[in-house]
């Protein structure tokens, strides 16, 4: 190699970490954001932003400059965090809504959620790691906080919704069931369904002692802990025989390891034309999205967090029919693709 190649392999080779950092640069401006959002929420001003604030309003008395304050909410508006008006700015529609905590859905359980994601994606090459529960309490509870809702006015009539889409099993409900909620997490399927349905009565089983204790808060607070018991117990060990007339079953947050004991326990759990109802939680990749980087770091955290990831409809189905299951159907729904399935007539 002469000199002049040297020369010119030297600057490719600049242009190409040049090129590297941007990237870089590009991938951060997420994580900055949250950063930032985290930052306003804790000090307080995204609860004032509720209403239409000034840059001199919000600069008063925090010792923050007017010149910072205003740069930060140039870059909320940027974001859409806050809307610019007249007078001032204001929280966005959408994240007034999630700092409000609309049915459950709150800032905070967001961005503990994320802080867990990337504690995983931390995690990604050590060891040790693997070695570790991937059900402790605090991380089963910061994944439960994050997926659940309350039982509001919004989730219920979103479950209005997706029950108007299976008749057959929303009248089973409404003749008081009983229902097994398998799976049951913080309770917001359970307990908005308790909600929707005065003379429902039903059983939740939840795994992790930590979260079924929120639960069982969640129930008086809902109004509806009269009516419901939560069980802490593993799903494959239900020991109920013919006693339930539905079920729901959180399919999306059982491992490969424990789904066929699971099924089995729950079709001996409902009685003889007995319903099954699943969500296709986490379907696969579908082909256009199968390079992205959020469909990989998605798949890449769930398997970290002992999820079942990449099932369809379908692959439910095949599932259920070999516990003994019958009758399929795929539902679309409000809340995604569902699956019904029933134990047969003559079964024990």
């Amino acid at each position: 190699m002469n000199d002049i190649d040297d020369r010119e392999e030297g600057l490719d080779r600049l242009q190409a970490a040049l090129a590297a950092r941007a990237k870089l640069k590009e991938w951060s401006t997420g994580a900055e954001l949250v950063e930032l959002i985290r930052a306003v929420h804790t000090t307080g001003w995204l609860d004032r932003l509720h209403d239409t604030t000034t840059v001199e309003e919000l600069a008063a008395g925090t010792g923050i400059s007017i010149e910072r304050v205003s740069d930060t909410l140039d870059v909320l508006a940027s974001a859409g965090v806050v809307e610019t008006h007249e007078t001032g700015f204001r929280l966005s529609e959408a994240f007034d809504a999630l700092v409000t905590g609309v049915s459950g859905v709150n800032l905070a359980t967001a961005l503990d959620a994320h802080d867990l994601a990337l504690g995983y994606a931390a995690e990604a090459t050590s060891s040790s790691a693997d070695h570790r529960s991937e059900l402790d309490g605090a991380r089963a509870l910061t994944l439960a906080r994050d997926w659940g809702v309350r039982a509001g006015a919004g989730a219920q009539h979103l479950y209005e919704l997706v029950y108007e889409a299976l008749p057959d099993y929303r009248d089973r409900l409404e003749e008081g069931g009983p229902l097994l909620d398998v799976g049951t997490g913080v309770g917001g399927a359970l307990l908005t369904t308790l909600a929707l349905f005065p003379e429902l009565r039903a059983v939740g089983v939840e795994i992790v002692p930590e979260v079924a204790a929120e639960t069982r808060v969640r129930a008086e607070e809902a109004g509806v802990a009269r009516r419901v018991e939560v069980r802490t117990a593993d799903a494959r060990a239900i020991e109920d025989e013919s006693a339930f007339a539905v079920c729901y079953w959180a399919q999306g947050f059982f491992s490969a390891a424990t789904r066929d004991d699971v099924l089995r326990a729950v079709f001996r759990a409902l009685r003889p034309d007995g319903l099954l109802l699943m969500q296709e939680t986490f379907p696969p990749m579908a082909e256009q999205d199968g390079a992205t980087i959020r469909g990989r770091l998605d798949r890449l955290v769930r398997r970290r967090q002992n999820i079942a990831s990449g099932l369809s409809a379908e692959d439910l189905i095949t599932e259920a029919e070999a516990a003994g299951f019958r009758e399929p159907r795929v539902i679309d729904s409000p809340a995604g693709r569902l699956v019904v399935v029933g134990k047969p007539a003559g079964s024990a």
